[in-house]
């Protein structure tokens, strides 16, 4: 029987559940930095690229991304 590898928790998982602060995303950069072949750095951080470009433009346009993320699950006119 083979088991399924745990899924990867991204920031934005942690930050929506109040286990990391914003501070933190640095060292989710950093950590993807070191192994990026396994997959685009905003799925890593658990954005879609709308809201990895907007973070991008204006690191502090997280806390609108999180609650985009919960009161409509994503910002508006973005795709995962």
């Amino acid at each position: 029987m083979s088991r399924k590898q745990p899924k990867h928790q991204t920031f934005l998982d942690r930050y929506l559940a109040g286990k990391a602060r914003r501070e933190e995303i640095d060292d989710y950069v950093d950590a993807w930095h070191e192994n990026p072949e396994q997959m685009e750095l905003h799925e890593f951080l658990g954005m879609s690229k709308q809201e990895y470009a907007q973070w991008l433009r204006n690191p502090d346009a997280l806390d609108e991304i999180a609650l985009a993320r919960k009161t409509r699950g994503r910002v508006a006119g973005s795709r995962p």
